[in-house]
């Protein structure tokens, strides 16, 4: 590439214009070429580091928002152990099924009024999935900001909902106010 620059500037460039022209020109097409080659390669290196980046970005986000579903799979947990839990409540009847157990001793209240297959069935149905239910319901109501606190508050909420509903149903209020009464 020096020679063709040197013979181009040389004493005889303006007798032998066209043989030095061609190879400057073949030359400077060459450069050119290995340029955009050059180019090309890092561009694609670079979008390949990109997408790189952008796939570990998209996993950490989805195991980022995988790992907020940790209630429902503690509540799944939790209903494995369901049968010894009831076993160890039922001492304390009604109260120990009311505080452990609110939405069985709900689906079991005569108000709700339902086949009797499915009077059978969704009690024992309902001791299962309470607790995946209310850790889904926590996961959802918590929206993103799932803490340990935050979870066992809104169970506890949940639970005390359930409670306050199994109370009334029984007749606490009027309970109450007879014994205001006398």
């Amino acid at each position: 590439m020096s020679t063709s620059i040197e013979t181009e500037s040389g004493p005889d460039a303006g007798a032998e214009s066209s043989a030095p022209d061609a190879v400057v020109q073949t030359s400077g097409a060459d450069m050119l070429r290995a340029i955009d080659a050059l180019y090309n390669l890092e561009m694609k290196a670079n979008i390949a580091a990109l997408r790189h980046q952008q796939r570990h970005l998209r996993r950490h986000r989805s195991l980022t928002e995988w790992g907020t579903y940790w209630p429902l799979a503690l509540g799944i947990l939790v209903s494995f152990f369901t049968p010894q839990l009831r076993e160890f409540v039922e001492a304390y009847r009604p109260w120990g099924l009311w505080v452990s157990f609110p939405m069985v001793a709900l689906s079991i209240r005569p108000e709700i009024y339902m086949g009797s297959r499915m009077a059978v069935l969704l009690p024992t149905a309902m001791m299962y999935l309470q607790f995946p239910m209310e850790g889904l319901l926590a996961r959802v109501a918590l929206r993103g900001n799932v803490t340990v606190y935050g979870v066992a508050l809104q169970v506890l909420f949940f639970h005390g909902l359930c409670i306050v509903d199994l109370w009334l149903l029984n007749g606490g209020v009027l309970q109450l106010l007879h014994q205001l009464g006398h």
